[in-house]
């Protein structure tokens, strides 16, 4: 029996995988979708509870075109799904006045005239009494950032590409994509499947498909008791604080869990997930407590619960939205990662279907194209 075919084969369904399955479907393509596990899940990196979202962009001015796309696909989202996913509380970017954090802030505010304000400490302090902030640090408040719901956001791209005609394949593990005459076999443990193009969304299992150069770094999450009043998310904006030493963390109001901080742990690198150690050690919850006590004081109550997230980096920790190199233009590559990657991954995956369908992406992806040297592409 032959394998039964499809347009496009989408491998892993996080977050750039979902919304990309859903543009796929919502054109009229005959679409596929597959995942090892069953999306929204917390085995990755779209999980626990919440993600910024912004537009004073520190990371660079090659994002604004996609950040400006993807909050009007949210709000489409919203629409079609019937359930909140974004809440534009602010945001405030917190650090040295030379930190890249605050100047890159500074910059891309003013290159895309979001709605954006430059604070000294006490500001930031009388207008929000939850945080303390060191007095020699500026904040830069984006009026148009707050937070997006991972789990809501998975689940509704999920549920209306299957609306649309997608069919999805949950906790079915692809063991291997191989070229076959013009379009490519994918297969799992209970079947094989043959499409024109595959698109690879596998996030921090991109690995075991294709060589790109990734590394996983581990980033904990806690969320903590407030033990006095300021942290509702009416009162309190998100927040990214870079440090003296460039060490960069982030925190959410009580959005009913109590209050989350994230931290990157910059020397916890791997090649792979199954490296990544899941348990939260003394020494995470005493780093991230420290976090707590020195920004947000009356936030520092009992730790409530823990978890470890996934941030899958390239090189140069940008996006990476093209063709596999080697491919034949048979497979797009969605690394849309790098710990920053939530927030524009609705018009990632409206790119990633236009490469799939060959159309051309309704945003320019030049700047996030592959540039790295070739070692080989591997279809494992």
């Amino acid at each position: 029996m032959s394998a039964r075919a499809f347009d496009v084969i989408v491998i892993g369904l996080g977050a750039a995988g979902s919304a990309t399955l859903y543009h796929l479907a919502r054109s009229g393509a005959r679409v596929l979708g597959l995942d090892r596990f069953a999306p929204p899940h917390p085995h990755g990196s779209t999980h626990s509870e919440s993600r910024i979202i912004r537009k004073a962009y520190f990371e660079g001015a090659q994002y604004l075109p996609l950040l400006t796309r993807a909050y009007e696909l949210w709000s489409e989202l919203e629409d079609d799904a019937g359930t909140e996913l974004v809440n534009l509380i602010g945001c405030l970017n917190i650090g040295p006045p030379e930190s890249h954090l605050v100047g890159g802030a500074v910059a891309s505010a003013d290159a895309i005239g979001a709605n954006c304000e430059v604070l000294e400490a006490g500001q930031v302090m009388t207008r929000f009494p939850g945080y303390r902030l060191p007095r020699d640090h500026l904040s830069v408040l984006d009026l148009e950032a707050g937070f997006i719901r991972p789990e809501r956001c998975i689940t509704a791209h999920l549920k209306l590409a299957r609306a649309h005609g997608a069919e999805v394949r949950l906790d079915n593990p692809v063991q291997s994509w191989l070229p076959n005459g013009s379009g490519v076999t994918v297969s799992t443990r209970v079947e094989s499947f043959a499409s024109h193009r595959v698109v690879l969304t596998a996030g921090a299992w991109m690995r075991d498909f294709a060589k790109v150069p990734l590394v996983i770094e581990r980033v904990t999450n806690s969320w903590f008791a407030p033990v006095g009043p300021g942290y509702k998310a009416s009162e309190c904006p998100v927040f990214i604080f870079e440090d003296a030493d460039g060490v960069r963390s982030y925190g959410f109001p009580d959005l009913g869990s109590g209050v989350k901080v994230g931290l990157h742990h910059q020397g916890s690198l791997h090649r792979h997930p199954d490296e990544v150690p899941r348990v939260i050690t003394p020494d995470d919850e005493a780093q991230v407590r420290h976090v707590v006590e020195r920004l947000l004081p009356n936030a520092a109550g009992i730790g409530l619960r823990t978890s470890v997230c996934l941030y899958s980096n390239t090189p140069d920790k940008d996006y990476l939205i093209d063709f596999l190199p080697q491919s034949d233009r048979r497979v797009v590559i969605g690394s849309a990662c790098s710990g920053h990657g939530f927030k524009a991954s609705s018009a990632v995956g409206e790119q990633l279907a236009a490469l799939a369908m060959e159309k051309i992406p309704k945003v320019d992806t030049t700047p996030f194209a592959w540039r790295w040297p070739l070692n080989g592409s591997a279809a494992a």
